[in-house]
């Protein structure tokens, strides 16, 4: 019926349990309308069902129960108004739909309740509750008709327009309503209730009241953005509902001093809200309050940090140079005052403008900035390190703290200007620029411009000879300096240094000349000059014809075809005249005596340099003749390092004509042509040292005479390709040692396989001598030292490795090889030898030891043998190994095993039987031949049965045999012992198959026996013996033949055959199994056939005998059966029997063919699908009422018509059950036979007819890809031709097969169809291409129905025309490597270049000695200029650059080589030094280095420069050689640091580094002496250590003498100073103390007051006394230590004499007096020696004392005089 409510009728409101309000009406009698959610149904008067709509949730009923119809039981009484609820579809539960239930008639009572007088009181009130009372309930109440027991108290929200929930109130007076909406209006009603709880008593009390607001929900708020000034927040707005109240207000809050402040209120909808006019760098904290009517909360507070700002510029920036190295930096710091961020650091960069004594187009590259950061505090910084005389930018920039770093501020950018040093860097190409017998001239160039650190003043000499006596030195202030009155043909060392007005810099390196006489360099007396006639010279045969005067021209006369007008045309030139008969010239000037010139007739170009080959050019210019040996010498300093000198040039000697102005070293190595002729200027200089040549090469010299000054014009260049005349061969010295030496013995016996790589260097090796011996064998590690090996060799080899053989097994070797080369001065030249170890690979042992039997017994033996000597195991013994096999009887074993000892003892054996013993030594290098030995164990006591044939079959199978037996008895049976075990031998023949141990048992199954067959068993017994396990006697044979097993299945198919005539017959095709699977030696075979009896043989047995095979092998057989029924159903089988088992095939069932003839009218035809043929046909003829279940239709391959040739190819058959078939996946376009059969019941097959179609399948586009192939014409480079098989025919899938021919030309990734064609056949030409062009070909076949697969592609390129090479290649050298340019040759075609590549090799790196040629990685580029980076600073490469025809250069043209040297860079690795502490010192320290890596100098090496703590500034040293230096006038007992760079031409390297201590020295002085005068009026002296050095100080002498005081007595001459000894560690005395050492008593001991005393103190160790500190030091004024005298009294007045002056103590400032008598005494001050007395009584007496008083107080007082007054 549904679910059951149980309702209440209360009122007029229809109450349901759970307090939900239902509706409100008055409850009645029939007619009398009840509201239900709005509807009016009547009431039925006898119960019955109310419809009930409510929220439209279906059709609801609801049951009035009559009074009659109530039970006073289950929860219904008797009062009117209960109902129930069926909350169901509507319908009874009878069929009829309608359910009356009997009711009788009550009349509806309503009595009127009492009214309540007192509303309801809210408290409490909440915003989510309330507490609601109400007067309780008197006794008054309780006795009404009915009674008030109970209130129902209603709620309601006024708002929302639901109904009333009802609460139940019990008997109190009160109810705490709970989970109310806040802010809400609400509706309360207060019902009385009778104790029937369906009598309503009174009327409702209505009242109303609102809920308090709720807190608001927090919402979302969280920082967006912050800037310096402001800060944006993301707010997420709430939604009315999460106000808790019908208002609210938001407002921004600030935490200010730890309370919240409210900023500004902001819209309820805000997402975001701007805060600014903050203050940057500064933390705040904000958050939002939501407040309603009378809640508040509030978000997450957000903390902030505003952003900084940049800061202002520093100002007053300025900078002083405070030291040649140094500039102070200094500024005042920005202002900060509108803002809270601080300045956290200063950055201050520094870069070098320029050297102030460099010209603009010698100022460095830009330097990098220098970078240095101070503290906040800090507003001035010192830069040190800087360059002397230079100017440097520099720029201040504030820095403020930001998350992660800092924020930079504006740049404020001063100069500075370092001042003069001296220059750091000698002078440079110091050369003799004039020689004579007394005198030498030196010219040099200044000092690089960055080195010289101001201006140069002058320039410094030193000139010496050998014996270091000094000759001469002096200052000039020119370049050059001619030194007269030296000795005769006398070496000298020069060097010069630079001066600026700050003092004088490095001297250069020494140079060495000789002073000499030089011989005549014109003829005869007569000078030659310029201009002037020359008609003879003496000596040999001048080169020009003898007797062909010559004449000078000077350089104004000088002009082209004999005109005198216009600019000379060259500097220098020869001009050869007629022959002249005029006498020469007598005249020094050349020209005072000699006629005019003869006509010009010929004039000459200038020659070239010596070895022209115009003999009749240059004649008036200097030239060697290199015909003579003693041009040019050599002295081979190093390997790679020489010394060339040459003589003079002479004018009888050699060619031309003098004066000769100084000489032009040439140089390059030989076959490097391409590499440019080095060319060195000597000034008058007869030498040069060379250093970092190649080793092992060929050196071309020259050496030019030069006339005039510097190298005149007239000199011109050799030919690239030209040899310089004198050669000369660097040493090759000794030879490296081979690298990485290896040795290997491949596995191989008796081999070692030596192998290295050629050694390190420039000296070629002419091969290779090698020696070895046997170090030692290794299995014979004890006995190995013993021997005595003999080396073998030497040997010698051209190769890289050598192979020795025959050499021992497992032997260690050691070989050693020497590299051999030709001694430059004759003979060969031994290289360093390298040795290594080898080991030749283990091997088997010789042989194996010869066991021998040692012992023997019936059941075990003991077997020995003799270990083999260590020289025949040739590896390490590894163990033995051993077999021993026994027979007896049918019985054998082997036993196996393992053992490193000499001896084995095997048990288990069977006694008196024969054995052998086979033994076998392993090594590590593996096993020897097997010895063997053979003996017999011995006879024990035998146990056997008396009887022998003990054996008794139980149970026989096909593959088990179970054997018994009687026990062995001791009474009956053959020997003593007990038994241990009894054994069953089973054996097949003479085969032995197993050995059964039954233990005690007295039978046995023997299984896994083959069936059928005859087995062999017998019997023995093993003792348990006073030698256990002798077997006794075996017994006789006991055969045994197992059973049949269970035949193999044979099998049945039917065969019919396809003869219309066989309609009753069959022929059944038997598979019978061969011997093998008969499971025995007889098999019987029948076939059966099933009839209404069951299964009977039809005929005869069927075999005997078949085939013999295994048992898979089967034999087959056909039977055939007649005068089978048409269309019946028949079943037959084949049985087979053997001895004990029978076996059928599966039943064969099948229905017999009846007589039917060929379909009808067979139509095929080809679909629109390739490869498909749709066959029809109408229904045959039926024969013997036999009907058709099917067709079966096969389809045979017949043909292609494509193909000269037809077959017959089966290829499938379908059975379907209509008359049409759809023949699908055939091949496209073949003919095809197509048979149809009927079929009848039970049969897929049809003995009568078949009819048969042919039909021909639609064809599709052929199949297949062609490979073509090209084929380029010779005589026509611009034809191509493409040819390639036919396809099969069987491919062409359709008629008329033709090619599409498509030729593309190919540009990158692009194809152009350049031309197409359709062939017949199988080539396509394609003629009039593109020279250079690339062409890619493919092929598509096609027939008529469309076009098949494309080819594979098929590449050709059309031939090009040669390229010439790439020309003027260029090469410029810049800071990031070397930009490369060319220029590309014509092209005599039309083919475009695609690239270009460049390889490059380092050759060498000039800083280094040797060669390198590293081949560096190609470069490809398109274009004519290339950036080559990441270069190896100053370093000479070789680049070639070949032109490339496509992007993979496949074609490689002619090259073209350029060489060129990287640029310089700073040296990359810091010297590593040490401190010479042998010589270290107490005012000097040595500090030593090793120089750089030449491949870490990067350039010309230009000077080392240090610096230390002990130094002002960088000093430089440029002599390269020096390894050490020493710091003088340093402080004892300190640390210093000393850091040295190299410096190339370019910059300083990194600096490396050094700590040194100097010794320990005397102490030093600066005490900082002072004094300090005390209280008491003592004087104090305290002192520190010495701030001069640090060294150790064991005592303190310290004096005072008296050197002034107040008296201004003079100090006696030799007035000793008092001095005394403290210890170390003293710093403070009184002077007192002093003074009281030594003094005499007499003196006393007190200190003169106002006096000036000098005190001494120096320092004592165990080096020495200091030197002395000094301080005056003046005493305090004290109390006179004495009184005035004298005092005498005229007339009233007083006087007295001065205090004697060594009792005064200081300066006295008054007096005090005291004067008593007549009863009075007074006391008075006086500044003056006197004073007047008034008031005095005539003829009294008075007394009267006086005493001294300076500023530290009176002294004592005088004797007291006494006088009267006169009256």
């Amino acid at each position: 019926m549904g679910t059951i409510y149980k309702l209440l009728l209360i009122g007029t409101a229809l109450l349901a349990t759970d307090g939900c309000i239902l509706g409100s009406t008055k409850m009645c009698n029939s007619g009398t309308p009840l509201m239900f959610g709005g509807r009016i149904q009547p009431l039925p008067r006898d119960g019955g069902l109310v419809n009930l709509f409510r929220n439209n949730e279906g059709r609801r009923f609801v049951f009035l129960v009559p009074p009659g119809g109530r039970r006073n039981g289950g929860g219904l009484r008797g009062a009117r108004g209960v109902i129930v609820i069926n909350e169901g579809a509507g319908r009874c539960s009878r069929g009829n739909g309608q359910c009356p239930i009997p009711a009788t008639d009550v009349p509806c009572k309503m009595p009127s309740p009492p009214f309540l007088d007192e509303p309801l009181i809210f408290s409490n009130i909440t915003s989510t509750g309330v507490m609601v009372t109400w007067e309780a309930l008197d006794e008054k109440a309780r006795q009404r008709n009915p009674p008030i027991t109970w209130y129902a108290l209603n709620i309601r929200d006024v708002g929302s327009g639901e109904s009333f929930s009802s609460v139940p109130v019990s008997s109190g007076a009160f109810h705490r309503a709970r989970g109310l909406t806040p802010d809400t209006l609400y509706q309360f009603q207060l019902v009385p209730m009778s104790e029937d709880v369906t009598e309503v008593i009174g009327p409702l009390s209505n009242q109303t009241m609102r809920t308090l607001c709720g807190v608001p929900s927090t919402p979302s708020f969280l920082e967006s953005s912050t800037t310096s000034r402001s800060v944006t927040f993301d707010i997420i707005p709430l939604t009315p509902d999460d106000w808790q109240c019908s208002d609210l207000t938001t407002t921004l809050q600030v935490l200010n001093d730890y309370v919240w402040e409210d900023i500004r209120p902001i819209e309820n909808s805000a997402t975001s809200v701007v805060v600014d006019g903050l203050t940057p760098c500064t933390s705040y904290s904000y958050r939002l309050k939501l407040s309603n009517l009378h809640e508040t909360s509030h978000s997450d507070a957000q903390d902030i940090t505003t952003d900084e700002e940049v800061p202002g510029e520093v100002t007053s920036a300025s900078s002083e140079s405070t030291s040649p190295q140094t500039l102070n930096v200094s500024w005042t710091p920005p202002d900060m005052s509108n803002t809270a961020c601080e300045v956290v650091s200063y950055r201050i960069q520094y870069s070098l403008v320029g050297h102030m004594s460099c010209p603009l187009d010698e100022q460095p590259a830009d330097e990098a900035h220098q970078v240095v950061y101070t503290e906040r505090d800090i507003t001035s910084i010192p830069l040190v390190w800087l360059e002397h005389y230079a100017e440097y930018n520099i720029s201040i920039t504030p820095l403020v703290a930001a998350p992660g770093g800092s924020t930079a501020g504006e740049a404020v950018s001063i100069i500075g200007s370092t001042t003069t040093a001296a220059p750091s860097e000698a002078p440079r190409e110091v050369i003799l620029k004039g020689v004579a017998k007394t005198q030498l001239t030196f010219r040099w160039r200044p000092p690089p411009c960055t080195t010289q650190n101001g201006v140069i003043t002058g320039y410094a000499y030193v000139i010496a000879d050998n014996s270091g006596e000094m000759s001469n030195s002096g200052t000039v202030d020119t370049t050059s300096v001619k030194i007269s009155d030296l000795d005769q043909d006398t070496e000298y060392t020069f060097k010069v240094a630079a001066l600026t007005s700050a003092g004088i810099g490095p001297y250069s390196s020494p140079v060495k000349e000789t002073t000499r006489s030089r011989g005549n360099e014109c003829s005869g007396k007569q000078p030659l000059q310029v201009g002037g006639m020359l008609s003879s010279l003496t000596g040999d045969t001048p080169p020009w014809g003898s007797g062909q005067p010559i004449f000078i021209v000077p350089h104004h006369l000088r002009s082209r075809n004999g005109r005198r007008t216009g600019p000379p045309f060259r500097p220098g030139g020869i001009i050869r005249i007629k022959r002249s008969t005029q006498s020469p010239c007598s005249g020094s000037s050349g020209a005072a005596n000699c006629p005019t010139p003869p006509e010009i007739t010929e004039s000459m170009d200038v020659c070239p340099l010596a070895g022209s080959a115009d003999e009749n050019c240059g004649a008036a210019y200097p030239r060697f003749s290199y015909d003579r040996e003693d041009v040019m010498s050599f002295v081979r300093l190093d390997r790679t390092e020489v010394k060339v000198t040459w003589r003079d040039w002479s004018l009888t000697k050699d060619r031309g004509v003098g004066p000769v102005t100084g000489y032009l070293l040439r140089y390059r190595r030989r076959h490097q042509r391409i590499e440019p002729v080095i060319e060195i200027p000597k000034g008058m200089s007869l030498y040069h040292e060379l250093f970092n040549l190649t080793a092992n090469a060929d050196y071309e010299f020259e050496v030019v005479a030069l006339k005039g000054e510097g190298r005149m014009e007239i000199i011109q260049p050799r030919a690239m390709d030209a040899e310089l005349p004198v050669l000369y061969r660097t040493g090759c010295g000794e030879l490296d040692p081979v690298q990485n030496l290896t040795v290997t013995n491949n596995g191989e016996y008796g081999t070692l396989v030596v192998s290295w790589d050629t050694p390190i260097g420039f000296c070629t090796v002419q091969y290779y001598e090698y020696v070895y011996g046997e170090l030692s064998m290794k299995a014979c590690p004890d006995e190995g030292g013993e021997r005595h090996f003999s080396p073998r060799g030497p040997f010698d080899t051209t190769e890289n490795n050598i192979t020795l053989t025959y050499l021992g097994d497992y032997t260690e070797y050691n070989i050693s090889i020497i590299p051999v080369t030709l001694d430059p001065e004759g003979g060969y030249l031994n290289g360093e030898e390298t040795s290594i170890v080898g080991t030749t690979s283990e091997n088997a042992p010789t042989r194996t030891p010869t066991p021998t039997l040692t012992t023997t017994n019936p059941t075990s033996v003991v077997i020995s043998w003799s270990n083999l000597s260590c020289w025949e195991m040739a590896g390490e013994f590894t163990m033995y190994s051993y077999i021993l096999r026994q027979s007896w009887e049918y019985d054998g074993l082997e036993i196996n095993g393992t053992t490193t000892e000499n001896t084995v003892e095997i048990e288990g054996l069977i006694a008196y039987a024969n054995f052998t013993f086979e033994l076998q030594i392993h090594s590590t290098g593996g096993a020897a031949p097997v010895s063997i030995i053979s003996g017999r164990t011995d006879s024990s006591t035998e146990l056997f049965h008396s009887n022998l044939t003990v054996l008794v079959t139980e149970n026989v199978t096909s593959s088990s045999v179970t054997l018994s037996w009687r026990a062995w008895d001791p009474e009956i049976d053959n020997g003593t012992g007990t038994v241990q075990s009894y054994i069953i031998s089973v054996s097949q023949g003479d085969n032995l198959i197993d050995i059964i141990d039954a233990g005690l048992n007295l039978s046995v199954t023997v299984e896994s026996l083959d069936f059928d067959t005859m087995y062999d068993f017998r019997f023995f017994i093993v003792a348990r013996g006073p030698v256990p396990g002798v077997r006794g006697l075996i017994s006789d044979p006991h055969f045994v033949q197992t059973h049949c097993a269970v035949p193999s299945r044979p099998g049945l198919e039917l065969k019919l055959l396809p003869k219309t005539e066989l309609l009753n017959k069959v022929i059944l095709k038997l598979q019978i199994p061969g011997e093998a699977g008969w499971r025995c030696r007889n098999l019987a075979a029948h076939l059966q056939k099933e009839g209404d009896g069951g299964w009977t043989n039809d005929g005869e047995q069927l075999i005997n005998n078949y085939m013999k095979g295994t048992e898979t092998d089967y034999y087959e057989d056909f039977v055939q059966r007649e005068d089978l029924v048409p269309c019946s159903e028949v079943a037959y089988r084949v049985q087979l029997v053997n001895d004990h088992h029978t076996v059928y095939s599966e039943p064969l069932r099948f229905t017999t063919l009846g007589k039917l003839s060929n379909v009808r009218d067979l139509t095929v035809a080809e679909t629109e699908e390739p490869g498909e043929l749709f066959v029809d046909w109408e229904v045959p003829e039926v024969i013997n009422n036999c009907p058709i279940t099917s067709y079966i239709v096969e389809y045979n391959l017949f043909g292609t018509p494509t193909c000269q040739r037809n077959i017959k190819q089966y290829i499938d058959s379908k059975i379907v059950n209509e008359t049409q078939a759809r023949i699908p996946d055939l091949e496209p376009y073949r003919h095809y036979t197509i048979e149809v059969s009927p079929v009848l019941t039970g049969y897929a097959g049809n003995v009568p007819e078949r009819e048969y179609g042919i039909g021909l399948t639609r064809g599709h586009e052929p199949i297949g890809i062609l490979e073509p192939v090209v084929e380029i014409n010779a005589s026509s480079i611009r034809e191509l031709k493409f040819s390639w098989r036919e396809l099969p025919c069987e491919t062409h899938n359709g008629p008329n097969l033709t090619y599409l021919c498509e030729l593309y030309l190919t540009n990158g990734r692009r194809h152009i169809l350049e031309d197409s064609m359709v062939a017949d056949s199988e080539t396509c030409t394609f003629e009039n291409l593109k020279a250079c062009g690339n062409y890619s070909f493919r092929v598509t076949p096609g027939n008529d129905y469309g076009l098949g697969n494309v080819s594979h592609e098929v590449t050709a390129r059309i031939s090009a025309t040669a390229l010439g090479p790439v020309e003027n290649i260029s090469t410029v050298v810049l800071p990031e490597g070397v930009a490369v340019r060319w220029e590309r040759d014509e092209v005599s075609g039309l083919c475009p270049v695609a690239g270009y590549k460049l390889n490059y090799m380092l050759q060498r790196q000039q800083a280094c000695r040797y060669c390198i040629d590293e081949v560096q990685r190609p470069i490809y580029t398109n274009g004519t200029s290339y950036l080559i980076e990441n270069l190896t600073a100053f370093s000479t490469y070789k680049i070639n650059i070949s032109v490339q025809l496509d992007e993979q250069g496949s074609v490689g043209l002619v090259l073209r080589e350029k060489i060129f040297t990287s640029k310089s860079t700073a040296p990359t690795e810091a010297p590593v030094v040490r401190v010479d502490t042998s010589l270290s010192k107490s005012q000097s320290l040595t500090f030593k280095w090793n120089p750089i890596n030449c491949t870490a100098l990067n350039g010309i090496f230009k000077q080392y420069t240090f610096k230390s703590n002990g130094t002002k500034g960088e000093i430089g040293i440029s002599n390269r050689r020096r390894r050490s230096r020493t710091l003088p006038n340093l402080i004892p007992c300190t640390t210093y640091q000393f850091q040295i760079r190299v410096v190339n031409s370019i910059g300083g390297g990194p600096f490396g580094s050094a700590f040194g201590t100097t010794a320990i020295g005397k102490p030093g002085r600066d005490f900082s002496l002072s004094s300090e005068t005390r209280d008491d009026k003592t004087v104090i002296l305290h002192w520190q250590r010495s701030a001069q050095n640090p060294c150790p100080i064991d005592h303190y002498v310290i004096g005072a003498l008296l050197t002034d005081d107040l008296c201004e007595e003079v100090i006696p001459r030799g007035h000793e100073r008092e001095e005394m000894t403290l210890a170390g560690t003293v710093t403070s005395i009184r002077l007192e103390e002093i003074l009281m050492n030594g003094n005499d008593p007499e003196d006393g001991n007190n200190l003169k007051a106002r006096s000036i005393y000098q005190v001494t103190l120096r320092a004592r160790n165990s080096i020495g006394d200091g030197e002395e500190d000094f301080l005056e030091v003046r005493t305090p004024e004290l109390a006179p230590s004495g009184s005035p005298g004298a005092i005498a009294q005229v007339m009233g007045t007083i006087s007295w004499s001065e205090v004697p002056c060594k009792e005064r103590n200081g300066v006295i400032v008054d007096y005090e007096f005291a004067l008593s008598g007549d009863g009075i005494v007074r006391t008075d001050v006086s500044t003056r020696k006197e004073v007047t007395l008034t008031g005095l009584v005539a003829g009294s007496t008075y007394s009267f004392k006086v005493r001294a008083g300076t500023s530290a107080g009176y002294g004592p007082w005088s004797e007291e005089v006494h006088f009267q007054v006169n009256e």
